[in-house]
């Protein structure tokens, strides 16, 4: 979401932003004559942020060797997590921790409109042809929606690599580069992560390959940053005992952060399934 959407100001309480139901259109009017009124609508969007946050604890033996950089390298892990149950709120409105529903949120995937990827036949331009469909399915509905890009599971990927349209050319139109987090397909950007699946933690694979869509109208913020916090002193649930961290030598990293997105029309996505989804 980071590189497809767009930020906008989050409050720790309720955040309202305008939607448009109406845009304006001209008209053409000659010299002298009068000036034409065009409707216009917005509507309002409010939505809540919710915190996401987790606790590490290891020894403080471990802390100390630092082996290999090992302890340093849990902070980027913890910043990694946020990152990645932001995507997964954001396109399955579920937890990463958990694996649950989080009620009363608006997410990508609860879009009506639906491709199976593989039911274009390779001389109608296989998975070409897929892409186009769900394409189609935005930019022809009745709310004008823009059709600016793709999010895909890496999975994908490898189809992708070599792929054609029904003219030849490939869909892949930047060079291949496997540790690049970005292409563009079809003349469209496209952002690769394992959250579009939403194989994330203890949440299943939905059998979701790519999302593509209107991502103008995907807007998230952090209403509080996030932050790492160290202990030794607190007292930790483990295993469903409370444990002193001095009393064990153990040290707790704590990271959280309070994140809130909005989206202004779920069906300005289209979702590309598995056969069988």
């Amino acid at each position: 979401m980071m590189r497809l959407g767009g930020t906008i100001p989050v409050i720790l309480g309720e955040t309202s932003i305008p939607t448009t139901t109406k845009r304006p259109e001209v008209g053409v009017v000659g010299e002298g004559e009068a000036k034409p009124v065009s409707d216009v609508g917005y509507g309002v969007k409010t939505f809540k942020p919710v915190k996401m946050a987790t606790i590490v604890v290891v020894s403080e033996e471990f802390a100390r060797s630092n082996i290999g950089g090992t302890y340093e390298q849990i902070s980027d892990d913890l910043a990694f997590a946020i990152a990645r149950g932001a995507d997964l709120l954001t396109l399955h409105g579920r937890s990463p921790l958990t694996g649950a529903l989080v009620e009363g949120k608006e997410y990508v995937n609860q879009t009506s409109n639906r491709v199976i990827l593989g039911s274009t036949p390779q001389e109608e331009g296989g998975i070409s042809g897929d892409l186009v469909a769900g394409y189609e399915l935005v930019v022809n509905d009745d709310t004008s929606d823009e059709f600016t890009g793709f999010a895909a599971d890496s999975r994908l990927r490898p189809q992708l690599i070599g792929a054609t349209d029904r003219n030849g050319r490939p869909l892949l139109q930047t060079a291949t580069n496997l540790a690049d987090r970005m292409d563009t397909v079809l003349g469209l950007p496209t952002a690769y992560s394992r959250a579009v699946s939403g194989r994330i933690g203890a949440n299943p694979d939905s059998s979701v390959r790519a999302f593509g869509g209107d991502w103008s109208l995907v807007r998230w913020g952090f209403a509080e940053e996030m932050v790492i916090k160290v202990s030794t002193e607190a007292t930790v649930m483990i295993d469903g005992q409370l444990v002193s961290l001095w009393q064990h030598n153990l040290v707790g990293l704590l990271v959280e952060a309070t994140f809130g997105w909005a989206i202004g029309n779920v069906d300005a996505f289209a979702a590309y399934e598995t056969a069988g989804s």
